[in-house]
């Protein structure tokens, strides 16, 4: 996490939370190639940030944003995100090593969900590990320009405990996180030196799924 970067957390956090880590996640790449258990959060579940804050040549970068994820495949889901996954079908899965696990409402699915907000202007989902949980704060950023901009926003938060187990789902960036309910998930990581270092038991990709 760059310095600047560092200190738009900081501005967020509650009064006498200290921050630990902090690395930027997004929408798993390895989702769209995915046969089953896709990463990709239900476009009508993922929270709407930074509302009102969007910025000149917005709209111009939204419209590049969609051409870029239509030729990568990069589209959000448009299923209803309503479902919780048959236990019976963890095993298969796990042997497939599949990107998610646990359906919408489980601890995973809610954790796939605040990193893939939507935003009318540029937003960075960023997970902020702090002495008391695990918090997702949103930063503003100028698509074309470049740089971060003043807002910034709170969003969801998990306990430290929920997660039990983390694991590189591809040699880089591709990160699973495996929750206390039995669910993972998995989401493209940036700052994955933050993330190692927070993280330092997470699993090789060719291991196999806890």
């Amino acid at each position: 996490m760059t310095p600047e970067l560092e200190q738009k957390v900081l501005s967020a956090l509650p009064p006498g939370e200290k921050l630990t880590a902090g690395f930027t996640v997004s929408r798993s790449l390895a989702s769209s190639r995915s046969r089953g258990g896709s990463s990709s959060a239900p476009d009508s579940r993922r929270p709407r940030v930074l509302v009102g804050q969007e910025k000149s040549g917005d709209s111009w970068s939204r419209f590049l944003s969609r051409v870029f994820r239509v030729f990568t495949t990069d589209v959000p889901s448009q299923q209803r995100g309503t479902s919780i996954e048959d236990p019976s079908l963890r095993g298969r899965r796990q042997k497939d090593k599949e990107p998610f696990f646990g359906g919408w409402d489980s601890l995973a699915g809610q954790f796939l969900i605040a990193g893939q907000p939507k935003s009318k202007t540029g937003a960075a989902a960023v997970v902020a590990v702090t002495d008391v949980c695990m918090r997702f704060v949103y930063v503003q950023y100028r698509r074309v320009l470049g740089g971060l901009g003043e807002a910034v926003e709170l969003g969801a938060s998990f306990p430290h405990d929920a997660v039990v187990w983390t694991r590189r789902h591809a040699p880089k960036n591709e990160m699973q996180f495996g929750f206390s309910d039995g669910s993972w998930g998995t989401l493209f990581v940036s700052g994955e030196d933050d993330f190692v270092r927070h993280f330092p038991g997470t699993l090789g990709h060719k291991e196999p799924i806890p």
